[in-house]
């Protein structure tokens, strides 16, 4: 592992692969691999868990001693951001995007649980300029304080350090498919920034896993999505001094689970949701895991064998309890 990729230990590794029998029957699949990505550690895990302990690395090298970012008020990656940086000493400032609501629920409950510092702002997509200018507004605010911030923004200058560390995990992914006896014929994950999907493709080409990967976009549509994963595997693989060829060549994105909008339950979703519940126990949520899932589903008419990433997410099968309940 290159030296320059500085991290503080957070996840527990290696997460479970899984079987999932009844799931996979259901489904008409030939076999069903969970990974459970939920079960990865602090803040009610999740993938973004492997991301953090290098964000959190090198903002530690960097002499900093609060981390900045910004997303949805319902974001996984706040609220594992937030109970990481009280783990590993850090404070924690965010910008929420407050159509996203701003009732004390769910992701945002447990973000003030932890301790974050938090405001709101009316810009509604995360990739916009004016939302680095926000940033560095604020960050400007906490020098003045004579605090040390760190600007992660995953959309950004983050997104290969983000993506280095899920490519990272493609020898674990490898072990999990070697212990199962044959890798899936495909596997699927979420996608809001796809930066879990961008770091598997460059992790799987490195290790010459022949799996498919089949990126199940819950907010950007496939057009932008597609340059933006090529992009960031180049990136990492510099950063990671990799020469893989091209990664994106077993890597497919849907944006057919995207309807009715980002953090928008959608039937098909929750019927997913359901399903995995009462098949597997597994615990989904509306806005990532729960349609990602109806996007293996419907990629599961073909056959074959799969596997799923659940990133976890739980805290917004709570936020979004009328809607759950209503599907029941």
């Amino acid at each position: 592992m290159p030296s320059v990729l500085a991290r503080i230990p957070l996840a527990r590794l290696p997460t479970p692969y899984q079987r999932a029998p009844r799931l996979a029957r259901e489904a008409g699949l030939s076999a069903l691999w969970i990974k459970r990505e939920d079960l990865s550690g602090p803040a009610l895990g999740g993938n973004k868990i492997r991301q953090i302990e290098y964000i959190l690395g090198a903002a530690r090298a960097a002499g900093a001693d609060t981390v900045l970012t910004t997303a949805a008020s319902q974001s996984n990656f706040c609220r594992a951001l937030a109970g990481c940086a009280a783990q590993a000493g850090f404070g924690c400032r965010l910008m929420l995007r407050a159509a996203g609501g701003t009732a004390p629920v769910g992701n945002l409950l447990l973000m003030r649980l932890f301790g974050a510092e938090i405001s709101f702002t009316d810009a509604t997509d995360p990739w916009h300029p004016d939302v680095r200018a926000e940033l560095e507004a604020i960050a400007g605010e906490l020098r003045a304080q004579g605090r040390r911030p760190f600007v992660v923004q995953l959309p950004g200058e983050t997104a290969a350090l983000a993506a280095a560390a899920w490519a990272l995990a493609g020898e674990e992914f490898a072990a999990d498919f070697s212990r199962a006896g044959e890798p899936p014929d495909f596997l699927a994950v979420a996608c809001g920034s796809a930066l879990t999907l961008a770091g598997l493709a460059l992790g799987f080409a490195r290790q010459a896993i022949p799996t498919r990967l089949l990126g199940v976009s819950v907010q950007q549509p496939a057009a932008r999505l597609v340059p933006w994963v090529s992009d960031v595997c180049g990136r990492a693989a510099t950063l990671l001094g990799w020469d893989v060829g091209d990664a994106m060549a077993r890597v497919a994105i849907t944006d057919d689970q995207i309807a009715p909008g980002y953090a928008l339950p959608s039937q098909a979703g929750l019927a997913a949701l359901k399903l995995a519940a009462r098949t597997e126990g597994l615990v989904l949520d509306p806005s990532y895991t729960g349609k990602a899932m109806a996007g293996l589903l419907a990629a599961a008419q073909a056959g074959g064998s799969a596997a799923f990433l659940h990133s976890g997410g739980a805290p917004s099968l709570f936020a979004q309890g009328e809607a759950v309940a209503a599907a029941l």
